[in-house]
């Protein structure tokens, strides 16, 4: 019966995740649109007042090297965010042989990233903030995308399995260890998809590990109460 009941909590947790950020998704491609054009004249005024006099530009030229500047800017965010993605691997042996499974960086909450203007100098991040804001907020949106793919692709009964062993151990547990648990499960159709669930938290110390946030299973606890 608890299995059950966790079973319906999870499917209803993905299924509100999946409506949320396809939701977000759509809300924010025209916002980075209104902030865009806010930055194109930004940069504009930034120019006509710094380069116009110096280099005889007129207000055209001053124009297009806004919108390429613009560019280079939305340019410049997606080719870093790359920088994010970093792989790791997990090899072991069950019951249909050799698994293998990667890991990047920027599951779950990583999104955040695109968001932190890293440890440059003050004046720099005040730069970063008026002029990348757009691209970040672009960026955010298709990751907001493609996240809610992901999320309507997941087997939700067989990671429901997974959460359930994670919510008796109320604390880290290896991969290894769930590889053991389900021996005739694909864990590459299994784990890298929990990566995307907000309250699954993923481990490297002493090996790669999995837990659950207090507020998740806070969550579930308050449904099965009052269910």
């Amino acid at each position: 019966m608890a299995k059950k009941k966790l079973g319906r909590w999870f499917a209803d947790y993905i299924d509100r995740s999946t409506k949320s950020c396809r939701i977000g998704s759509i809300v924010l491609v025209p916002l980075s649109l209104i902030v865009a054009w806010l930055t194109y004249w930004i940069i504009w005024v930034t120019l006509w007042i710094g380069f116009r006099p110096l280099f005889d530009l007129s207000n055209d030229a001053v124009g297009y090297l806004s919108y390429l500047f613009l560019a280079v800017m939305f340019t410049w965010r997606f080719l870093r965010g790359s920088e994010f993605e970093e792989e790791y691997r997990f090899s072991g042996e069950n019951e249909t042989g050799t698994v293998t499974l990667n890991f990047s960086s920027t599951t779950g909450n990583g999104w955040v990233l695109l968001f932190d203007s890293g440890a440059a100098h003050g004046f720099v991040k005040v730069i970063a903030l008026l002029y990348l804001t757009a691209p970040r907020i672009l960026g955010l949106a298709l990751m907001l995308h493609h996240k809610a793919n992901r999320l309507k692709q997941m087997d939700v009964p067989a990671c429901s399995r997974v959460i359930g062993m994670l919510m008796r151990a109320q604390g880290r547990v290896p991969v290894e260890k769930i590889a053991d648990e389900f021996p005739e499960a694909d864990l590459s159709q299994i784990i890298p998809p929990l990566g995307d669930v907000d309250g699954v938290v993923f481990l490297e110390k002493d090996g790669r590990g999995l837990t659950l946030a207090p507020r998740f299973i806070e969550g579930f606890d308050e449904w099965a109460a009052e269910s």
